[in-house]
């Protein structure tokens, strides 16, 4: 459980990136209403603009500067029929917009410089429904590979550079929803600037370790795949995503077991998921990673709202390239800092994101399970030898 000078710490980070991002709005903003405040649409009420459904009377396609295609939407404050008794931790303001399924929203602008800067949020809708893939697009393209959010997801911070761009030329500018199913990703505070978006309240600081066998400090393993979690920690996959033995080697197109591994390890393939949860807090987590890939995405999310989101070579601080060379294997390790982490999801846009062996230290250097055994079956023998002393004073 989080202390209260820890839970204050954290809102007043969260306060201060919300305070920039709403800075960068009034300075060289280039899009309207990033928040998706206007229209008010009223506390507890959701709307389709330009589709007759919802909880109040239609509204147009265009508002607010922005278009909504398909089945789009806007959400208020209260409207628990998409995410239950309270929005996502990280909400800014009293409504965000929605991609259900393969809607869209779009926007134009007219660019300042050749190189600007695009930030926004986003989080998963619960109970199931919000394992939405997505992609940004401009003039039609799309930018990047797939981004994702999983369902139950806080809101968290997303960048993007958008370059190549031409100062007073005109763009169109949009998301894309990819699920085919009924899932949804919640998007709020889109901002486009050429001036740099700040940081998330804290990111964790990586180390990228070498080898399979080299842990993290005071960590200890969690998963390896091949006998049974840690207790106190959980793995849940949905289909996309599932254990290989390392020693059927390369599967084309489909799976590369991290370099050297001929154990069992995890794939996550296109769309996939794949969650660890802890019961307990985490000060670090490492894993060992191998071919990484520009698509593969990992997200760190805890108590209070904090989340932080890591793609491609990112994930490995930059260090090494992420182009899919299934010669490359490192262990890299998160230290979250004054952050409680217990929540680590696994996700690709592409085939495959491939890793193995988690280890993990949890807050306050508490012993890994093995080890209260063993404190455990020690505290029981010096007991035993003390009795064993004293009742020998006794009869002597």
């Amino acid at each position: 459980m989080r202390t209260s000078a820890a839970l204050r710490a954290l809102f007043a980070a969260t306060a201060l990136t919300a305070a920039a991002l709403a800075g960068q709005a009034s300075a060289g903003q280039l899009l309207t209403n990033g928040g998706f405040e206007s229209p008010d649409i009223g506390t507890g009420n959701y709307t389709y603009p330009g589709l007759s459904y919802g909880t109040i009377a239609p509204i147009g396609a265009n508002q607010g500067g922005w278009t909504f295609a398909g089945s789009a939407l806007v959400n208020g404050t209260g409207s628990n029929a998409w995410y239950g008794g309270a929005a996502p931790a990280g909400m800014v303001g009293a409504q965000f917009a929605a991609l259900q399924a393969t809607s869209s929203l779009s926007q134009a602008f007219t660019a300042t410089a050749g190189a600007l800067h695009l930030s926004w949020l986003d989080a998963g809708r619960p109970w199931g429904m919000g394992d939405q893939s997505y992609q940004v697009l401009l003039n039609g393209a799309a930018v990047s590979g797939a981004f994702g959010t999983a369902s139950n997801d806080p809101f968290s911070l997303n960048t993007l550079n958008l370059t190549g761009l031409t100062a007073g030329a005109s763009y169109n500018l949009a998301f894309q929803g990819l699920a085919t199913t009924d899932d949804t990703a919640f998007i709020d505070e889109v901002q486009l600037s050429d001036v740099l978006p700040p940081p998330p309240p804290k990111a964790p600081s990586i180390t990228v370790l070498g080898d399979d066998a080299t842990l993290g400090a005071n960590q200890f393993m969690i998963e390896d795949f091949d006998h049974p979690i840690a207790a106190g920690f959980s793995f849940a996959q949905d289909g996309g995503a599932y254990v290989r033995p390392g020693a059927l080697g390369l599967d084309s197109g489909v799976s590369a077991p991290p370099p050297g591994d001929l154990t069992n390890y995890e794939t996550v393939l296109t769309g996939g998921h794949a969650v660890l949860t802890s019961v307990k807090a985490l000060q670090s987590i490492s894993f060992y990673l191998g071919s990484p890939d520009t698509y593969n995405k990992v997200r760190f999310s805890g108590a209070g709202g904090f989340a932080w989101t890591l793609a491609g070579a990112d994930i490995l601080g930059g260090l090494v390239t992420a182009n899919g060379d299934q010669g490359v294997g490192r262990r890299v390790s998160f230290d979250f800092g004054d952050f409680n982490v217990n929540k680590v999801e696994f996700s690709s846009a592409g085939n495959s994101f491939e890793f193995d062996s988690i280890a993990g230290q949890l807050r306050g250097g508490v012993p890994e399970p093995a080890t209260w055994t063993m404190l455990i079956l020690g505290f029981g023998a010096v007991g035993t030898l003390v009795r064993r002393r004293r009742t020998v004073s006794t009869f002597a």
